[in-house]
């Protein structure tokens, strides 16, 4: 437990020593786009309880309301605490986050060989460009969450929670072009994150189609 508040320790320092060089206005533009990330998580996947030792959205009060009052040296103070506190947050967000990631890759593949098996008997068949398309996604699901891992070992437990996030979305794309219904659990992260780009995807289809 001690090397791993260390290694925190060592990731906050040298963020601090990066941002000394980055205006508050610019370090506050940052914070609020990785609360954001986390709150989208939280809202979509229904992580409870509470995941660090002060809520996100208390986190952003203070910070907006310290921004708003104008006085830059609580507003730098106050984003210094704000910082710390959402690196402890995202890094324990990090572990259901794996556990959400691997377990729907595993939902996702284990569907896979069940339909493929029954394309190759010839009790479900089917076309090329949905085989292609499912296996795709798969692939793209496991070497986000892959790389997820990585990021999170290296400390950069930002860009880890935004892959295994892109992992989970290619898993569900999978599990939709397998037509195969979406896990209860997952269903908001679906209609909120994959609907908007599967609707693209058959509106582009779509167009093509109609020019040809």
């Amino acid at each position: 437990m001690k090397w791993i508040t260390s290694v925190i320790i060592f990731v906050f320092t040298l963020s601090l020593v990066a941002k000394t060089t980055m205006s508050y206005r610019e370090r506050k533009k940052q914070l609020d786009g990785k609360i954001t990330l986390v709150l989208d998580i939280k809202e979509q996947l229904k992580l409870e309880p509470e995941i660090g030792k002060t809520s996100i959205e208390a986190i952003r009060t203070q910070v907006e309301e310290t921004y708003r009052a104008g006085n830059r040296v609580e507003i730098e103070k106050t984003l210094s605490i704000a910082e710390g506190d959402l690196l402890v947050t995202q890094r324990k967000l990090c572990f259901p986050m794996e556990e959400s990631a691997n377990g729907l890759y595993q939902k996702a593949m284990g569907q896979w060989i069940l339909l493929e098996g029954e394309d190759k008997t010839g009790a479900k068949p089917l076309e090329w460009d949905t085989k292609e398309k499912i296996q795709r996604y798969l692939v793209m699901a496991k070497s986000e969450k892959d790389h997820a891992k990585e990021y999170f070992l290296s400390g950069n437990y930002q860009l880890s929670l935004h892959t295994y996030k892109r992992s989970l979305v290619y898993s569900l794309m999978s599990l939709r072009s397998q037509k195969v219904e979406i896990p209860e659990e997952y269903q908001t992260a679906d209609s909120v994150w994959v609907q908007p780009i599967w609707m693209g995807l058959h509106k582009q289809k779509q167009n093509t189609i109609q020019e040809n």
